[in-house]
């Protein structure tokens, strides 16, 4: 009896140690899953979290661009190319936060992106300084042109006086230099005019200096007369037209020949507007040149 009794208990023991192995295990399991489950709740928490970063961050790239492109205006058209490009990027970057999340790729993109608006913005703002300094310098040469037309009188006026105390040197000096434009009246009579459809002839007029130190003679002239557009007025451009000045050749408007004498001599020239041709409105630039030197300018405009 007491052989059976101690046979049948050491099944029973056997088994409470498997159940109390199985126990532990299952409560192991248990906080491995709980553990795990928070392991993920965190990790989906910081991928939300990222994912809004990024977004934020794009938007703000956006905004910031868009407003950029209204306080520039114009300007900012010549960026077009660039534009488009940062447009694009955005809506990929939006469209991976919805369907794909790949952090690294994300992130890459998003850096590529900071790039390329912070190279928008400084060719931007080099855009926006060298308008600024276009506009200034436009201004300073239109005062300039305006300057220069009120000091006209005070600088002939100055030339006349140089003009006694260069006269002993062995050069042809020019003063009293003037240009303007005329029409016919009645065929004959001559009149001045500032109106660009009027005008049939450009008149220059000057005074070549008394000077007992230079060849008496025939002296040649070059008149070279640039129009508002910068061209020199010419009859044609061949060889036969042209001059040498300081070893480069030079087209020119009129030849003008002086029979000098040594004294004081009145000069006038014309050009002579070819039938059908039109004058354009602006500002006339004259110069005046002998056979060797530039010895006169000035200037007029027509409206």
């Amino acid at each position: 009896m007491n052989t059976e009794r101690t046979s049948s208990t050491k099944p029973k023991g056997w088994l409470y140690a498997i159940l109390g192995v199985l126990a532990l295990i299952i409560i192991g399991l248990s906080f491995w899953l709980i553990s795990l489950k928070g392991d993920l709740n965190t990790l989906e928490n910081e991928k939300e979290q990222q994912r809004a970063d990024f977004q934020a961050e794009v938007d703000s790239l956006v905004r910031v661009h868009n407003e950029l492109k209204a306080n520039y205006g114009e300007l900012s058209s010549q960026l077009a190319e660039k534009d488009s490009i940062i447009m694009a990027d955005a809506e990929e970057i939006k469209r991976l936060l919805e369907t794909q999340w790949d952090y690294n790729r994300i992130k890459k993109k998003v850096t590529e992106l900071q790039a390329i608006s912070q190279g928008y913005i400084r060719q931007l703002d080099s855009l926006y300084v060298v308008n600024e300094q276009l506009v200034a310098e436009n201004e300073r040469i239109r005062e300039e042109v305006q300057e220069e037309r009120k000091q006209n009188r005070n600088l002939q006026r100055q030339k006349e006086e140089l003009t006694s105390k260069v006269n002993m040197a062995a050069v042809l000096r020019i003063y009293n230099l003037s240009a303007d434009a005329v029409r016919f009246k009645g065929g004959s009579q001559e009149t001045e005019t500032d109106k660009a459809g009027r005008t049939e002839r450009i008149r220059v007029t000057f005074t070549v200096g008394q000077n007992d130190l230079v060849e008496s003679g025939t002296k040649t002239f070059y008149m070279r007369i640039a129009d508002p557009s910068k061209n020199i007025i010419s009859k044609g451009m061949g060889d036969e037209y042209a001059f040498t000045y300081q070893g480069e050749l030079l087209q020119y408007t009129e030849k003008i020949l002086v029979n000098y004498d040594n004294r004081e001599k009145d000069v006038r020239a014309y050009y002579i507007k070819p039938s059908g041709k039109e004058m354009q409105p602006g500002y006339y630039f004259v110069d005046i040149y002998d056979e060797n030197n530039l010895v006169g300018q000035t200037s007029f405009s027509l409206r």
